[in-house]
């Protein structure tokens, strides 16, 4: 699966788990990639390695701590960015 197929389905599961205040739980987004065939080896590096796309915010106030991701205010999906400097794929 390509880069920017990932990164609608990941646009696809913050959207479908994300909470009252924006955020998406990590373990919910984990749910939603497996249930999309999706494979990763740690999500939070998984989820790092899409830093074009997501931010990220841990709860260090809950034991153990919770993650969280949200898609940032002004993302662009690799082909698009790749697309504005000039740059074809």
């Amino acid at each position: 699966m390509d880069k920017q197929t990932i990164e609608k389905v990941l646009i696809n599961a913050v959207n479908a788990t994300v909470n009252n205040e924006g955020w998406s739980n990590l373990a919910e987004i984990g749910g939603f990639l497996r249930g999309q065939d999706i494979k990763y080896g740690k999500l939070l590096k998984f989820i790092q390695s899409y830093d074009n796309l997501l931010e990220i915010k841990v709860d260090e106030d809950r034991q153990p701590p919770v993650i969280y991701t949200r898609l940032k205010e002004n993302y662009q999906l690799s082909e698009e960015k790749n697309t504005e400097n000039g740059n074809s794929e």
